[in-house]
């Protein structure tokens, strides 16, 4: 009896020392992100992150609490075989958490969350997030916390458990049966209506700090836990409220400022360009070259970080959530506009080009909702040309779109869309002129870029073409900036082409989603359906762009920059009241919009 006792107490504490551990381990790893650490926050982090800790640490327990009811009435060998292959298989479960954790966490910025299942769902992509050595350490890293923890589980807490008479068994049974209910208590948090949340475990201005605290696998599981779009999440003011504050940001205009099209119904080529961030712009000189020949828009930023975010930003011309990826919910996704299926209306024809899987975070789904029926992807290279980890590096696939649209026949207008994949992680390219490999695959897919407008420049189709290059998503350049950071959200916004009326710079502050309403507007079309997205030569409407980071949001005007913590619903970065109750309305609008 007391053996079963001292096992269940022992292996509550060894969770929940277990995860207690791991906080100076993720400190450790992100030592660059973190920054300088006062050493009471070495101790301050592992203490407000034990609640989480608590939790974990109870549901754990809870597993073993029955295994133990049953070792009264069956074979205890056999219990004890059992609760050690458990405890292993939570120990594995456990650690591929924390260390694919710690290994995301630099480029992702934030802990990984339920959206790693729809990865893992196409692993080749998971494989090609990194490099095979970063992939090597992570396992010898896995595999010795493995044998610490397992040799402290077996010298410490397990515990070989007898048979007992009759009334000890009742009497026992009941007992454990108690204290495996009374786990609901450290489980759910409290006895109120709150609930154990990674709120509990924010106690710093310093968000790095707050992350830390942030058990991993608990955040894994609060969010298979939550409806993604669930509007309540993001309530800060009555409906009504939200909507005049968000017609006073977009009052109806749709008159666009400047014409900069030489035509009403060009050809239209999208470059949706992976990773390039704004801060990166010394090493695009072709992107400088054809910025200098066209319509450059410097003052654009990103509104998501992930490119299954992006291509809804930029397709969709819609921000997205800061909790969850439209595009991962195709019943959601399905209720967007496309501009594909505006330039279908009007007699267009479409089709995208990527060299990766177009499966992959259920991109497909939203490409053919959107018109884009006509595709390449991996699958329609030979193996010799799927030379990257994530598929065709960008020379090839833009040498093959190249020639598909410089010798097109058809008399009818295109809409072709290439999305790139060379400059994502983990950056092998087939040259080298940078030391660092983020920049030497930007400077790589530049050169691609330039070649292909180059050779289209021959083309007699040069003329009535309008060249569009967007990014994704930016990228935490320089180093070591905070996900939240507006320089890591800033990326290039160019039309060029044979269809631009004159050369010049646009310096309206605007997002990615605002080339929709601005093309479509050069077009005559209307643009009204894209509700959140404006004509950046329009000078009605009010100038500002709105990103999205993992729980928390930013918005960025011409006089104030507001960024907030969404977990907590405080400023990271705090600004006037006026733009701050326009950043909460416009995230609310953009969820109950969904």
């Amino acid at each position: 009896m007391k053996e079963r006792l001292l096992f269940f107490f022992k292996y509550y504490a060894f969770w929940v020392l277990f995860f207690m551990a791991q906080k100076p381990l993720f400190m450790i790893w992100q030592h660059r992100l973190l920054g300088d650490v006062r050493w009471p926050d070495w101790f301050l982090v592992p203490w407000h992150g034990l609640p989480l800790d608590f939790s974990v640490a109870a549901y754990l327990t809870a597993v073993i609490g029955v295994l133990l009811c049953l070792s009264f009435w069956l074979n205890t060998r056999v219990i004890q075989k059992i609760c050690d292959g458990i405890t292993a298989l939570f120990l594995v479960i456990a650690l591929l958490a924390i260390v694919g954790d710690n290994g995301c966490f630099p480029s992702w910025g934030y802990h990984i969350d339920k959206d790693i299942f729809a990865y893992l769902a196409t692993p080749r992509e998971v494989l090609a997030c990194a490099p095979w050595w970063l992939w090597l350490i992570g396992f010898m890293v896995f595999d010795v916390l493995f044998a610490v923890w397992w040799f402290v589980y077996r010298r410490w807490v397990q515990t070989e458990t007898e048979a007992v008479p009759l009334k000890t068994r009742c009497y026992g049974t009941g007992l454990m049966l108690l204290l495996s209910v009374l786990l609901f208590l450290p489980m759910r948090g409290s006895v109120t209506v709150s609930t154990m949340n990674t709120g509990r475990a924010y106690y710093s201005p310093n968000r790095m700090l707050n992350l830390a605290a942030v058990n991993p696998v608990f955040n894994i599981v609060e969010s298979l836990s939550e409806n993604t779009f669930d509007s309540s999440r993001y309530r800060y003011m009555p409906s009504d409220e939200a909507g005049q504050i968000m017609h006073n940001l977009r009052p109806d205009s749709g008159q666009s400022g400047v014409r900069l099209l030489t035509t009403y119904r060009p050809n239209i080529i999208l470059f949706i360009l992976e990773s390039f961030c704004a801060t990166a712009w010394d090493v695009m000189p072709n992107l400088q070259r054809i910025a200098s020949e066209g319509v450059y828009f410097n003052h654009i930023y990103a509104n998501s970080y992930r490119t299954d975010r992006g291509v809804v930003a930029v397709l969709g011309a819609f921000p997205g959530g800061a909790s969850g990826s439209v595009m991962l919910v195709p019943a959601k996704s399905q209720q967007l506009p496309q501009i594909g299926q505006v330039l279908k209306e009007e007699g267009y024809d479409l089709k995208f080009y990527y060299g990766g899987d177009e499966d992959f975070t259920n991109m497909r789904s939203f490409l053919v909702n959107g018109g884009f029926e006509n595709r390449v992807c991996d699958r329609d290279f030979p193996l010799s040309d799927r030379l990257s980890k994530w598929g065709v590096p960008d020379h090839i696939l833009l040498n093959y779109a190249t020639q598909e649209i410089a010798t097109r026949q058809s008399s009818n207008p295109h809409f072709d869309v290439v999305l790139t994949l060379s400059s994502h992680e983990p950056f092998e390219v087939p040259s080298k002129h940078y030391d660092n490999p983020y920049l030497n695959a930007i400077a790589y897919t530049d050169s691609c870029l330039g070649a292909f407008v180059d050779t289209l420049r021959q083309s007699p189709r040069w003329d009535s073409t309008l060249l569009v290059f967007v990014a994704d998503h930016g990228y935490p350049y320089p180093e070591g900036i905070p996900n939240y950071d507006t320089l890591k959200y800033r990326i290039p916004l160019i039309f060029a082409g044979g269809a631009i009326q004159q050369p010049q710079i646009v310096s309206t502050l605007g997002s990615q989603i605002d080339w929709v309403p601005t093309l479509l507007h050069q077009m005559h079309l209307d643009a009204e359906r894209f509700a959140f997205a404006k004509d950046l030569t329009d000078t009605i409407r009010t100038p500002y762009a709105y990103y999205h980071f993992v729980d928390g949001f930013t918005l960025i005007t011409p006089s104030d920059t507001v960024i907030i913590e969404a977990v907590t619903d405080q400023p990271i970065i705090p600004a006037a009241d006026s733009v701050s109750r326009a950043a909460h309305a416009l995230t609310q609008y953009i969820y109950e919009s969904l």
